[in-house]
């Protein structure tokens, strides 16, 4: 009985100590998630077989996100398909009015560089496919035709990196224009074909006017005047509305100019 009873203080300290150690171990926080922050653009050359002409950057303050999109100016039918960091979040979908958005949450992934991409199932009525498109509340308009998508960066804030980073992946919408630093940005009309109905007159809404009398037949150009025409240079960024026309054919839409970048808009048939 002896024994025992200087035996039970220890065997009571040992408990104590078994509890402890219990106790700091179900008390060590769990580690926190990684998450990659990109410095550079990540939008690919090209997605669904189409080059993604560069549209500008947007910055946003969380990775997580609900992202609305409809139709641009008129609804005409515009089917659209969005990519986000290479995920369709929205799949050969109908644009309906400013109403009744197209609506997605989306966590983006990435702190810094992200990006969105539209792709056109169609041209809708009005050529060429658009769409206004809210991130967090930050909009902004997206392009596309059947021959090219429209990319934008999408810039996840407080990583040491904001849309002054920006210019572009490989699209060849990319941001190597002759922006120059000016804050200012460029826009080029173009066609890659003769269509045989004599010079195009485009009307930037608010700019003036230039006549595309040419074609390249080779590549994409950059903004740098060079003679054929459907320059704008020196553009204060911002959504602008352009008319286009020939004998027998006509083309209107919008176009988005951002700082020092270049954008280039091919007129089809």
């Amino acid at each position: 009985m002896k024994k025992l009873k200087y035996l039970f203080p220890f065997l009571l300290a040992f408990s104590f100590f078994f509890i402890s150690c219990e106790k700091d171990e179900d008390s060590d926080p769990e580690e926190e998630e990684v998450v990659e922050v990109n410095e550079s653009s990540i939008i690919p050359s090209s997605s669904f077989g189409r080059p993604n002409n560069y549209l500008g950057c947007i910055e946003i303050t969380s990775r997580i996100t609900n992202i609305a999109v409809w139709d641009h100016g008129t609804v005409d039918g515009d089917i659209v398909s969005i990519i986000a960091n290479d995920d369709i979040i929205i799949d050969e979908q109908t644009l309906r009015g400013p109403d009744s958005p197209i609506s997605v949450d989306y966590d983006f992934g990435y702190n810094g560089f992200n990006y969105v991409t539209l792709y056109a199932h169609n041209l809708g009525d009005i050529p060429p496919n658009t769409c206004t498109v809210a991130i967090n509340g930050v909009e902004f308009v997206l392009e596309a035709n059947l021959d090219a998508n429209g990319s934008v960066d999408v810039i996840v804030n407080g990583y040491g990196v904001d849309c002054s980073d920006a210019g572009g992946g490989g699209g060849s919408g990319g941001g190597g224009g002759s922006g120059g630093g000016s804050n200012k940005g460029d826009v080029k009309f173009w066609i890659n074909d003769d269509f045989g109905c004599g010079p195009i007159t485009v009307n930037l809404s608010g700019v003036g006017t230039s006549d595309i009398t040419g074609y390249y037949y080779a590549g994409t150009p950059d903004c740098t005047p060079d003679g054929i025409g459907g320059n704008f240079n020196d553009l204060t960024p911002g959504t602008y509305n352009y008319s286009a026309s020939c004998q027998g054919y006509t083309w209107d839409g919008s176009v988005t100019v951002t700082e020092d970048s270049c954008y280039r808009m091919q007129l089809t048939l």
